[in-house]
């Protein structure tokens, strides 16, 4: 490691220097691929056994067998599937601890460990701070606000909902990724101003929910947005925004005598980030050292691309195996094709859909992918040098061989060992979110969430308590459908 103009600790590759520290850092390359190695089989398992609990509707199994190997974890990934079990299973007290933790963690991993990085950079992705990403932040929040609200705590989830809108008002500014706001989270925190009595920050995240919905992730703008977005508007009482509201939404305003209701539908599972193992041709020519980041960077993205590829007229020195993350073409998510939500009084209700957790993740990694390549790349030319450092101990003279060819050997196995994909990530999320948002007159009314595949066959059916609606009062709801 080297320090650039900045100040800033960078990476450079250089075969002389790690042939230099190799006899210290073999035990500890071999120890971690251990380590490594017979870590991830128990973990996969694990979460086969959760997803299929889930998928049985059985939420408090699901959280006892993941509580049972995670109870005491310190890693954000298993503290993100613990906090949101614990909320399926009906025990807020643990999800608030726990999810509190895991942003706890995962803002203090924000400064990383110099240690971690270069680990990451020599041995694996897997050996790296994990923070979550930025969606699993605001995720927390959100599911923070269900907690409270399923406490009858509407502060509480309000002061939650304002987590959401400043987080991603910060998250705008700076990320350099796909996912710079959402129009979801950001329609959910204007329903928990509303329903709190705060109608001007209501109808400025409502507004931005309806200018986000333009572009996000082909998810369309639900037709109660415009609506919720004018009834706020005329509480405020900005009368160029209202007629203008009024011209785009035409007869759908809500009746002020009414209540409101809003019924959140999650469906299915995010898809796991699995690993693929490829092989990528280097050439005689490839340099072998860089100055700085950016070059490093653009070389490793150049040999990337040669999976797809190989250049002609060039002669290949040797592969290189590197493991990289990814999300399955073939994964289903959810066979929910529509949500109803009924009254038993006659009344029905379209779910529509209002995010797709799918999309959004999927995005995510193929915005890290870069940095990620650019690592794998840089361990893989690294892990080469040590094997090739290895098989010089034993010097030029024939007999004295045997013991760089043992060494070297023991080196090149460590780093297949070590060479792991970074599979960590919130795996009990939902795959889409529909909503149905309406009025009801007031009085006592029994609602009913049905979800159905694509030719209309119930999948799952949620019947709610009965619910008492109050003239101009808003109402939560929520069910899930793990299928």
């Amino acid at each position: 490691m080297s320090k650039d103009e900045g100040g800033r600790m960078k990476d450079e590759f250089c075969p002389n220097s790690f042939i230099a520290h190799r006899s210290s850092l073999l035990p500890f390359v071999l120890a971690l691929g251990l380590l490594l190695a017979s870590c991830a089989g128990p973990r996969t398992q694990l979460m086969t056994q959760v997803r299929g609990e889930l998928s049985s509707s059985s939420f408090q199994k699901a959280y006892e067998t993941y509580q049972q190997k995670t109870a005491k974890t310190e890693r954000v990934d298993e503290l993100l599937n613990l906090g949101l079990l614990a909320f399926e299973a009906g025990d807020y007290a643990t999800s608030f601890r726990v999810l509190e933790e895991a942003e706890r963690l995962a803002e203090e991993r924000e400064t990383k460990s110099l240690s971690r990085e270069a680990a990451g950079v020599v041995l694996s992705d897997r050996v790296r701070a994990y923070q979550g990403t930025v969606f699993d932040k605001a995720m927390i929040h959100y599911y923070r606000g269900l907690g409270f609200l399923a406490q009858n705590s509407l502060e509480s989830a309000t002061v939650e909902g304002r987590a959401i809108a400043h987080y991603l008002e910060v998250n705008s500014r700076e990320s350099k990724h796909r996912y710079k706001d959402d129009a979801f989270l950001q329609y959910f925190s204007g329903a928990l101003y509303d329903a709190f009595g705060q109608t001007n920050d209501a109808w400025i995240s409502y507004a931005r929910a309806g200018e986000i919905y333009a572009d996000f992730y082909g998810v369309p703008e639900p037709s109660f947005l415009c609506p919720v977005t004018l009834a706020a508007v005329k509480k405020v009482g900005h009368e160029e925004s209202e007629k203008a509201l009024e011209e785009r939404c035409g007869d759908r305003a809500m009746n002020p005598d009414d209540g409101r209701v809003i019924v959140i539908c999650e469906a299915g599972l995010a898809p796991p980030i699995l690993e693929e193992n490829i092989m990528l041709p280097i050439y005689k020519n490839d340099p072998h050292k860089w100055d700085n980041d950016e070059a490093r960077d653009e070389y490793a993205y150049r040999v990337g691309e040669r999976r797809y590829h190989q250049d002609d007229n060039v002669t290949v020195d040797y592969f290189l195996r590197v493991a990289l993350p990814y999300y399955s073409g073939e994964y289903v998510g959810s066979g929910v094709h529509d949500v109803v939500v009924r009254d038993t009084e006659g009344g029905e209700f379209s779910g529509e859909l209002a995010t797709s957790l799918s999309a959004i993740l999927r995005q995510d990694l193929s915005d890290r992918m870069p940095a990620i390549l650019a690592r794998a790349v840089t361990r893989a030319l690294i892990k080469y040098a040590a094997t090739k450092a290895a098989e010089q101990v034993g010097g030029d003279k024939k007999n004295d061989r045997w013991l760089g060819d043992v060494l070297g050997a023991a080196v090149n196995i460590a780093g297949a060992a070590t060479e792991a994909a970074d599979t960590r990530s919130w795996e009990t999320l939902p795959d889409r979110i529909y909503v149905a948002d309406f009025s009801l007159p007031p009085g006592t009314h029994e609602l009913r969430a049905v979800f159905q595949d694509d030719l209309g066959g119930v999948l799952f059916r949620h019947d709610f308590p009965p619910i008492e609606v109050t003239r101009g009062q808003t109402l939560f709801l929520r069910a899930r459908c793990v299928r």
